[in-house]
This record gives C-alpha cells, sequence and structure tokens, in this order.
C-alpha cells in the first residue's frame, strides 16, 4: 500500500516571494531593450569613485550599531544580575525568617546572637561646662 503522506512539502525557506522574484528579475523596458550586450555590460562595470567612502562610512555605522547592541545588552545583563542578587538574597532571609518563626511556635528557642549598641563615644574636643 503507498504511504498517504505528504510529500514535497515546501518550508518557508523554499518559497520564494515575490520580492525575490522581482529582485532577481530585469526589467524589460523599451530602453533596456534597445541595448546591446557590450553596452550592457560596459554600463554595469562602471562604477562611483566615492563608492568606496560610502562603503566604509557604512561599514563604520554598521560597527557603531553593533558596539551599542552590544553595550544595551551588557547593561541589561548587569541589571538581571542586580535583580537576581535582591531576589536570593530575599528568599535567603524569607526561609530563615520561617525557621525561626518554627522554632519560637514550636517552643525551641532558637539561638539568636545578641548584638551590643555601643554607646556613644565622648568627643575629646568637646568642652564639658560646669557651673
Amino acid at each position: 500500500m503507498k504511504s498517504e503522506a505528504l510529500r514535497n512539502i515546501r518550508t518557508m525557506r523554499q518559497v520564494k516571494t515575490s520580492l525575490d522574484v522581482a529582485r532577481s528579475q530585469r526589467l524589460k523596458t523599451t530602453n533596456a531593450l534597445s541595448k546591446t550586450r557590450e553596452e550592457i555590460v560596459y554600463l554595469e562595470s562602471l562604477t562611483d569613485g566615492r563608492l568606496e567612502q560610502v562603503l566604509e562610512k557604512e561599514k563604520r555605522r554598521f560597527a557603531a550599531q553593533e558596539a551599542s547592541i552590544n553595550k544595551s545588552r551588557h547593561r541589561l545583563l548587569k541589571a538581571r544580575e542586580k535583580l537576581a542578587m535582591t531576589i536570593n538574597k530575599n528568599r535567603a532571609l524569607t526561609e530563615l525568617r520561617r525557621q525561626l518563626q518554627e522554632g519560637r511556635w514550636e517552643g525551641n528557642a532558637p539561638v539568636v546572637p545578641k548584638v551590643e549598641i555601643p554607646a556613644p563615644e565622648q568627643n575629646p574636643r568637646q568642652i564639658e561646662l560646669r557651673y
């Protein structure tokens, strides 16, 4: 029995758009029909003297654009790293607080170190007034 599977299915990469077809075709104007083969070759070989400058300028513009995109990606990555650090810190704090509360509810007094706040020191240049 023959397979009923579809054969020769074209993907989007194999299908030519009308724009691609138009790019590959040459216009058939009256002027184009009257040219000889040598004239066509000669006219296509002509280039502007400033073409190299234009191409170099376009390359520089594209390189600057690429550098800007990379810089933006780097800044975005830094912002994501900072946000991830904050999220991870908050998760750790939440987990610690949950553990401490569970210990309090179960009656187990968690060992929490007491933090002593040092007394403010007297400024040695301060003058004490006595009456």
